[in-house]
């Protein structure tokens, strides 16, 4: 038999029980659309995080420690203050290296202002000017005094009236203390509205952190350094000569966990560590969704035995003018074929729609995953094949001479 011919014959089949036949297709339209949108919004958070980030790419460096969950999905930021002072004196010493920045967090409550008191939802960091070499102020400048403060755009807009270079700030600690800083500026936020409220105050004198060093004295010690470069093209050498000397000769290479470990990363290597962990996270929720591709690869199996029955005459009349076996296996293959086709066309423009109208929502770019596009119209022909194929062989073995006198 012609191909084309089945495939005449199967879309006639198809259109004399529309109702039926959507039905069928639903399985692979939801599943398929459910997979498209997964992956429509994690490609286009992915893009608003790193086009946020690539936007103003700054000659920095991030030294942390990090371990493996339990779990073991992703990776998690270790908060324990292993970087000593004699750490940051070392690395500040080395070739192109134009400062280090260390900062730790502070046990803070509370902050307010005269008319107002948050709780709870400001960060309070404890770090040096050098910080914010690289930073853009949207107000003020950065803290010259244990008496100034610099807070993020979120931090200021965690206020009624938003908090501005000028303004005192009152911050109440876990032991009942309390302290006014003037906020000095408003730093922009790198991460944008992804960057949690932070308050940032001058290490000297509020961070009182220390731990006995393997040299047997007591410094103070740092859970984050950032290292600052003396310009892009610097930036390489640098990240080569710090992730040498902290994981050989820093005290935190022996103060640090088993198990953990010290990376020095640069904006590009974050960039690509979260895109990793974010398609870790969305692949695994389209997995999930694509549960439903197996619930629509059963109604197509099933439509399709249920065609076989119905159509047991003609198959004899076929078989009685000359069809063989593998003419009418190729006819009822073609046709849950097409229907698989058609579920993933439609589930992949409904997941089109549905992923475009979540990013325009969350005010995210549209990313378009041909990939995963390619990969949803590869998956309904083999649903359609898999899903076709005992109903074919089925048809294929009908006895021509029983077939013909069914009624």
């Amino acid at each position: 038999m012609n191909f084309l011919e089945s495939i005449r014959i199967g879309w006639r089949s198809i259109g004399s029980h529309k109702l039926r036949s959507t039905l069928t297709t639903l399985g692979v339209i939801i599943g398929v659309a459910a997979v498209i949108t997964f992956m429509v919004l994690g490609s286009g958070f992915t893009a608003s995080i790193i086009g946020d980030i690539e936007a103003d790419q700054e000659p920095v460096m991030m030294v942390q420690t990090q371990t493996v969950p339990e779990d073991g999905f992703g990776i998690m930021t270790v908060d324990s203050p292993i970087y000593t002072e004699s750490d940051i004196a070392e690395l500040e010493e080395l070739d192109g290296v134009e400062f280090v920045a260390p900062e730790g967090g502070l046990d803070v409550v509370q902050a307010g202002t005269d008319d107002e008191q948050v709780t709870g939802v400001i960060d309070v960091q404890a770090t040096t000017a050098d910080a914010f070499e690289f930073s853009t102020f949207v107000d003020g400048e950065t803290f010259d005094g244990p008496d100034e403060a610099v807070v993020n755009e979120q931090a200021s807009q965690a206020f009624e009236a938003n908090l501005s270079a000028g303004d005192e700030l009152t911050l109440t600690f876990e032991d009942g203390e309390t302290e006014t800083v003037t906020v000095a500026g408003v730093v922009e936020s790198e991460l944008g509205d992804q960057t949690p409220p932070t308050v940032y105050v001058p290490a000297e004198p509020y961070y009182t952190t220390t731990i006995g060093t393997p040299d047997g004295d007591e410094e103070r010690a740092y859970p984050f350094l950032q290292v600052g470069a003396e310009d892009l093209d610097a930036v390489d050498p640098v990240q080569e000569d710090v992730t040498e000397y902290v994981e050989d000769e820093s005290h935190a290479a022996e103060l640090k966990q088993d198990g953990d470990e010290i990376e020095v990363q640069t904006v590009e290597d974050a960039i690509e560590q979260f895109s990793d962990i974010v398609d870790q996270l969305t692949l695994f929720i389209g997995a999930v969704a694509g549960i439903a591709l197996v619930v629509g690869s059963i109604g197509i199996a099933n439509i399709m035995i249920v065609s076989v029955t119905e159509r047991t005459r003609e198959i004899g009349i076929m078989k009685a003018v000359g069809a063989r076996r593998r003419d009418v296996m190729q006819l009822f293959l073609v046709e849950s074929v097409i229907l698989g086709v058609i579920g993933a066309l439609v589930g992949v423009a409904l997941g089109l729609a549905a992923g475009y109208a979540g990013v325009t929502l969350l005010e995210w770019p549209m990313a378009y995953p041909l990939e995963w596009i390619a990969i949803a119209i590869v998956v309904g022909v083999s649903v359609g094949v898999v899903s076709g194929l005992y109903p074919a062989w089925r048809a294929a073995r009908v006895d021509p001479i029983e077939a013909l006198r069914h009624e």
